[in-house]
């Protein structure tokens, strides 16, 4: 049987931020507020990844085509 030190907390993961005003870039973690650390704006955007995603996409056709792009 598992104690209590057995059981770990989920990681808290890491996410940057882009600032909507003066686009700063932010760390924020789930528990975070949602504000720039800069200048205390409250919209912010996530920022793109640099890694290569795939996309599987078919037509009407029945033709399939692979489509990757760098988002």
């Amino acid at each position: 049987s598992d104690t209590q030190e057995d059981i770990q907390p989920p990681k808290q993961q890491l996410m940057i931020y882009i600032c909507g005003e003066c686009h700063a870039e932010n760390e924020i973690k789930s528990r975070d507020p949602v504000r720039c650390r800069e200048c205390g704006y409250r919209i912010i955007f996530k920022k793109r990844t640099e890694r290569l995603v795939g996309f599987d996409a078919q037509r009407n056709l029945g033709i399939q085509r692979n489509v990757f792009t760098y988002i």
